[in-house]
């Protein structure tokens, strides 16, 4: 019951936000002088959605709590007991019924926990981490030929990487792109800078920051492609959710593969859109915060796009805005290397 009033909660949040966000589009039809007051006249509908949040938040701590109980249970007392009793009895199965593989197991689980940085803590998560040695394991066994070298088990490489565009052909057009969302609404803002010179940004609705950075990386790709026909489009950003959404809907060439991540029609849309040139667009992660010239100028427009979608600034303050952070580009260190 607690799962799924937190599926509910979430779903009602994102809704009514977006519900509000419309609204707020509308404010901006109207003259400046009177944004403010229809603005804050949705000042109900604001706590409403805080106190949904709040609510959500709450289901996520008793569901939270419910967890910590029942792996309680099944840790302690005649339960803990009984599941010990299944794993030994399927244990010996296994080693009976594959000698081999299980002296395997055993040696890659001792070389792992050796160097296991958890390992004071009884290496709790180290399930993902065997899984792929024993996976390398088994490739070596079976591509092993005539040379005699014995596979070596090693950890998975360090994630903590930067984009690497050495790679891409000379032609390809590259691009960041990053996102901010609102704090009371469903609107977000996102922006985009390419290494040809170009900048983009606007704003649009999402129920996330990960659905927000999806936003920024289609808008990104599409403009680019419009304006280089036929050259390979490569758009960074710093959400490994939004770019694990995106590569996986790419590779598949299924919008659906991306639901999970988008929520309303407006990005469902840009997804389908950048699919028709799914042979064209590479998306890869870019570590964040490192003083990028680019990742920078896109995180300063992000904000700005979400300010103006807001209404609750000027457009010749935009403006001043705008032409500051380009300055800032401009005097910047040039283009983007080969290793960002």
């Amino acid at each position: 019951m607690a799962e799924r009033w937190i599926r509910h909660a979430r779903a009602a949040l994102a809704w009514g936000r977006y519900a509000i966000a419309r609204a707020e589009r509308d404010v901006l039809a109207c003259s400046f002088s009177v944004r403010h007051t229809r603005l804050d006249a949705l000042d109900d509908a604001y706590q409403d959605t805080a106190v949904l949040a709040a609510r959500s938040r709450e289901a996520l701590l008793r569901f939270t709590e419910l967890h910590d109980r029942m792996r309680a249970c099944v840790t302690t007392g005649s339960v803990a007991e009984l599941i010990a009793q299944c794993r030994a009895a399927a244990l010996a199965r296994f080693a009976d019924a594959e000698p081999e593989s299980w002296h395997s197991v055993r040696e890659l689980t001792v070389r792992h926990q050796a160097h296991c940085p958890e390992r004071a803590d009884g290496c709790p998560h180290c399930h993902r981490a065997l899984a792929a040695l024993l996976t390398d394991a088994h490739r070596a066994d079976t591509a092993e030929d005539g040379d005699g070298e014995q596979p070596t088990a090693t950890l998975p490489a360090d994630g903590d990487r930067y984009a690497v565009l050495a790679d891409l052909p000379g032609t390809a057009v590259v691009a960041v792109a990053d996102a901010a969302v609102g704090d009371e609404s469903a609107l977000c803002g996102y922006g985009w800078a390419a290494e040809d010179g170009t900048i983009g940004y606007g704003d649009s609705l999402a129920s996330s920051s990960g659905e927000a950075e999806v936003i920024g990386i289609c808008a990104a790709a599409l403009s680019l492609l419009e304006h280089h026909e036929d050259a390979p489009v490569v758009v960074l950003c710093e959400s490994t959710e939004a770019v694990d959404a995106v590569d996986t809907a790419l590779r598949l060439a299924d919008p659906s593969a991306a639901h999970r991540t988008l929520l309303f029609p407006e990005s469902r849309q840009l997804m389908d859109r950048l699919l028709r040139h799914r042979h064209r667009v590479q998306v890869r992660w870019l570590k964040g915060h490192i003083g990028h010239d680019l990742n920078e100028t896109a995180d300063a427009f992000a904000p700005l796009a979400l300010r103006r979608a807001g209404g609750r600034i000027p457009p010749s303050a935009a403006r001043k805005e705008e032409a500051r952070i380009l300055r800032s580009l401009d005097s910047g260190g040039g283009p983007l290397s080969v290793a960002a």
